[in-house]
C-alpha cells in the first residue's frame, strides 16, 4: 500500500510540475506546426489523417489535460490568492471538454447543391464500402478506418473478402494478360498540336477500364476491331457497314445483297437473314437488331454502322495501327498508317502518334499509394481512394472514382466506395449561382449562393438565404459556408457549401471567457499583494 502511495505521490508531483507542462506544450506546438505544413502541401483531410484526428495527438491533448488538472489538484484545499489561476484552469478544462465533445459527436461535412433540385444529404469525410446486390436488393456497408497510409482491413462482408485500403491513391495503367487474345486489342496514343499534348489509351477488351469511345473537346475518338479497317474505305451507295462480331468479317450491304428499304415515315431498314432468322437494323438509330417489339436484340452477333453519321463533325476511327477519318474537301473515307510515324490530322493542326498497341494485353488502372498533393486548395494528385477485395477467388479494386459491378451468377452486384452520408431534416436548394471573374480572365474572384431553406416540420419554414464568403448561413445547430462550386454544363454551375455541426461550442467559448476573466483576476490578485508588499 505504502509504495502504491509513494509511487502515486511522484506521478502527482511529476505530472503537476511546471517541466511536464513545458514538455507537453512544447511537443504540441511542434506537432501543431507539422499539422500546419500538411494540411498546406496535402490537404487538410490528409493532414487530418495523420496528424489532428490521430491517436497520439489525441494522447498529447489528454496529458495537457491531465497536467492542467493536477497542477489544479496539488493546490487544494482551495487559496484565495489563487483564484485566478483556479479560474484559469477551470476555463482550460471546460475548453477540452467542448473539444471532446466535438471530436465524438461533432460534423464536418459538405452538401452539393444543384440548381432548382432540393438536397438533404451532406457528406461526412469518413469512408465506406458499399455493396448492391441488384437483384434482391441488399445492401451491405462496411465504414473503413480514418487512416492516412495503407492499411489491411482482412474483414468479410457476406462472401466477399475486404483486404486493403488505401486512403489517398494515384492510378497506375498496367498491361495484362488477355484471356481473349486476337479477338480484342488495346492502344495508347498521344494527340498534340502547338498548344496541347494529351496520351490517351482505348480497348476493346470488356475487362479494361479504359473504353472504346472518348471526347475531347470537338473531336470525337472510336476504338474499333481491326478487321472494320478495309469496310471503311469500301465505296458503298448506302454508306453502312455490317460485321460479325464473332469471326470480325464485315461486308456492306451491297457486297450481300441486301436492299436499303424505307419505311412509311422514310426511316431507313436492312433486313438481313442469319442462322435461319430474319434481323431487321434501322442504322441510323442503332447498331443492333431491332426486335418485334421494337426492342435491341443485343445477342445477336451482327452489328451496322452508318458512316453518314459522322460526316458532319470530326469523327477519328481508331483501329490500333491505322486510323480512319472523313475527309470533307475530297468527300471520301481515308485510311493512314501510324504505325511509323506521326500522323496529321485535318482538325486544329492535330497530329496523332502511336505509342503502344496490344493483342495479348490489355490496359487497366492500378491504384498505387501516394502522399497527396494540393495546389490552389485543390488536390492535384492522390485524390482516389480504393479497396481491394477478394470475389469469387479473384482479386479486383473498387475505386472512388468509379464503382465496380461484378456477377457471381445468379445477379450483378455493384461496388462503391463513398462518403457516410447525414440527411437533414428539411431541405436546401440552390436558386442561383453567381461567379464574379477577375477581369480580363476566366479566374473566379468570388462565388456566392442564393439558396432556399424549407422546413416542414411542425409549421412549414421558408428562409431565403443568400451565402457568401464570411456570410454563412446558421439553421438550428448547422452553419453552412461558401465552399465551392462545379460545372454541370456551359453556363450552368452546382454548389458546395462546407457543414459545420459543432456540440462543443458553447464550452468552448465559456472556456475562453473564463480564462481572460482568471488571467485579469490573477493579476489583480497580484498587484494588489506587490503593493501590500
Amino acid at each position: 500500500m505504502n509504495n502504491f502511495k509513494n509511487l502515486y505521490q511522484k506521478f502527482e508531483r511529476f505530472v503537476s510540475s511546471a517541466k511536464f507542462a513545458v514538455i507537453i506544450i512544447f511537443i504540441f506546438t511542434v506537432a501543431l506546426i507539422y499539422g500546419t505544413f500538411m494540411e498546406s502541401y496535402h490537404g487538410a483531410d490528409y493532414a487530418n489523417r495523420l496528424v489532428y484526428k490521430s491517436w497520439w495527438f489525441m494522447f498529447l491533448e489528454f496529458c495537457m489535460f491531465l497536467s492542467i488538472v493536477m497542477a489544479v489538484v496539488v493546490r487544494l484545499p482551495m487559496k484565495k490568492r489563487l483564484y485566478g489561476f483556479y479560474t484559469v484552469h477551470a476555463g482550460l478544462v471546460i475548453i477540452f471538454i467542448g473539444s471532446f465533445f466535438t471530436y465524438i459527436n461533432g460534423i464536418d461535412g459538405s452538401i452539393q447543391l444543384l440548381p432548382n433540385n432540393p438536397s438533404q444529404k451532406i457528406l461526412i469525410n469518413e469512408d465506406l464500402l458499399k455493396v448492391s446486390y441488384l437483384k434482391s436488393n441488399k445492401v451491405f456497408t462496411l465504414e473503413l478506418p480514418y487512416t492516412s497510409g495503407a492499411v489491411n482491413i482482412n474483414k468479410s462482408l457476406e462472401n466477399i473478402e475486404v483486404k486493403t485500403f488505401l486512403p489517398f491513391a494515384e492510378n497506375k495503367l498496367q498491361w495484362l494478360p488477355s484471356n481473349d487474345q486476337g479477338r480484342t486489342h488495346s492502344g495508347s496514343y498521344q494527340l498534340f498540336n502547338e498548344n496541347m499534348s494529351q496520351e490517351f489509351t482505348m480497348s476493346l477488351n470488356p475487362e479494361s477500364d479504359f473504353k472504346s469511345i472518348q471526347k475531347m473537346g470537338l473531336l470525337n475518338l472510336h476504338y474499333m476491331p481491326i478487321s472494320l479497317k478495309d469496310c471503311f474505305v469500301k465505296e458503298t451507295k448506302s454508306g453502312y457497314i455490317l460485321w460479325n462480331l464473332n469471326t470480325g468479317k464485315c461486308f456492306t450491304p451491297e457486297e450481300k445483297g441486301l436492299p436499303v428499304e424505307k419505311t412509311d415515315k422514310g426511316t431507313n431498314f436492312i433486313v438481313m437473314e442469319f442462322e435461319n432468322k430474319y434481323l431487321k437494323f434501322f442504322p441510323d438509330f442503332s447498331p443492333m437488331p431491332i426486335n418485334d417489339d421494337l426492342s435491341k436484340d443485343s445477342n445477336s452477333p451482327i452489328r451496322v454502322l452508318s458512316k453518314n453519321l459522322f460526316k458532319d463533325r470530326p469523327h477519328l476511327f481508331l483501329f490500333g495501327k491505322q486510323i480512319s477519318y472523313y475527309k470533307k474537301i475530297s468527300k471520301r473515307w481515308v485510311i493512314k498508317d501510324i504505325s511509323k510515324d506521326v500522323v496529321k490530322l485535318p482538325w486544329m493542326g492535330f497530329k496523332l502518334r502511336l505509342l503502344r498497341h496490344e493483342t495479348a494485353l490489355f490496359p487497366v488502372e492500378i491504384p498505387e499509394e501516394v502522399i497527396p498533393i494540393q495546389d490552389n486548395n485543390e488536390i492535384i494528385k492522390g485524390g482516389t481512394k480504393a479497396v481491394l477485395i477478394n470475389f469469387a477467388g479473384k482479386e479486383y479494386w473498387v475505386r472512388s472514382d468509379s464503382p465496380l459491378e461484378l456477377s457471381n451468377g445468379n445477379e450483378s452486384i455493384r461496388f462503391a466506395l463513398m462518403n457516410k452520408e447525414i440527411k437533414l431534416p428539411y431541405q436546401i436548394t440552390l436558386q442561383k449561382f453567381v461567379m464574379n471573374k477577375n477581369p480580363g480572365t476566366n479566374t473566379p474572384a468570388s462565388f456566392e449562393s442564393f439558396t432556399q431553406l424549407l422546413d416542414g416540420r411542425g409549421e412549414t419554414t421558408v428562409l431565403d438565404n443568400h451565402i457568401y464568403m464570411n456570410n454563412p448561413l446558421k439553421y438550428e445547430d448547422f452553419t453552412f459556408y461558401q465552399s465551392s462550386y462545379f460545372q454541370i454544363g456551359p453556363e450552368n454551375f452546382g454548389s458546395v457549401l462546407s457543414v459545420n455541426y459543432d456540440p462543443g461550442r458553447f464550452y468552448k467559448y465559456l472556456g475562453s471567457l473564463l480564462l481572460v476573466l482568471g488571467s485579469i483576476w490573477h493579476y489583480l490578485l497580484n498587484m494588489r499583494k506587490k503593493k501590500r508588499a
